[in-house]
């Protein structure tokens, strides 16, 4: 079957979950973009005590080299995306965009680098090729997720720093990468690239929301004390849009002590009130 991997896919399970949040008095409000239809402000008018933001790291990462705007460049998750509305019978195979025969390369070597090498190599790729400017020992993906994506065909190409895309005979279209390598430099041929090198956060939110500080890179500032309140009284963050992507368990780790934290605001707010 075509599409992502199935396991990560698990709808059956997300529903479930969401069904017993909701038998524990959670609200959802859907079809409601922060920072466009409310604001945190807006939340604060409506009588809520806290915030919090746990909006992860939604917006892909680009490479700024040159030939970046090359044809037939992409980013790994509109990929992914695109094939698994395919294999739902949503889209038509020829607005995947990765065609039968061809030798895709992927930059990067996280998790989604993984996704995208087997799924191209289902939807009939010749070759896939995951390019990492590190070491097999220091790349971010799980070990499992780099077992499988071997197991299905996958090549690597290690200490390769991409620094170039080159275009095919065309000029429109990329034609391949020119790289820094521990041999020195050289030029990879590919027909498609495919781009995985991480996401930052969506400044939505907090560029709608007066007094939430961000570092250099986007991330939000959140203290210790309470933990996870940002620079913004009653606003909490936790999760990947305050320490970068990491885990999911490391994610939930976090979540219940940020959890915490509104808690011991809340509570001393009412204390004051009192």
């Amino acid at each position: 079957m075509y599409g992502i991997p199935e396991y990560r896919l698990p709808k059956k399970v997300v529903r479930k979950e969401i069904k017993k949040i909701e038998n524990l008095g959670v609200t959802f409000l859907t079809n409601q973009a922060v920072g466009e239809d409310l604001t945190v402000d807006t939340l604060f008018d409506q009588g809520y005590d806290a915030v919090f933001i746990g909006s992860g790291t939604a917006i892909p990462k680009a490479l700024d080299i040159p030939g970046s705007k090359l044809k037939g460049i992409l980013q790994s998750s509109y990929f992914l995306r695109m094939a698994s509305l395919y294999s739902t019978g949503n889209v038509e195979r020829d607005e995947v965009p990765a065609r039968e025969g061809e030798h895709i390369g992927i930059v990067g070597c996280g998790n989604v680098a993984m996704d995208a090498a087997r799924t191209a190599i289902r939807m009939g790729a010749k070759k896939v090729t995951i390019i990492s400017n590190e070491t097999i020992d220091k790349m971010p993906a799980n070990q499992f997720e780099y077992d499988f994506a071997v197991k299905e065909g996958a090549n690597f190409l290690w200490q390769t720093d991409t620094r170039e895309f080159i275009s095919d005979e065309s000029s429109e279209y990329v034609g391949g990468i020119r790289a820094n390598t521990p041999e020195g430099e050289k030029i990879y041929k590919f027909d498609r690239i495919l781009l995985a090198i991480g996401s930052r956060p969506a400044n939505k939110i907090v560029s709608t929301t007066t007094g939430i500080d961000v570092d250099d890179t986007g991330y939000v500032i959140a203290k210790e004390k309470p933990y996870g309140m940002t620079t913004r009284k009653g606003v909490f963050a936790g999760g990947d849009v305050v320490h970068q992507p990491q885990t999911v368990v490391l994610a939930m780790k976090d979540a219940k002590l940020v959890a915490s934290g509104i808690a011991q605001y809340v509570d001393a707010v009412k204390l004051l009130k009192d």
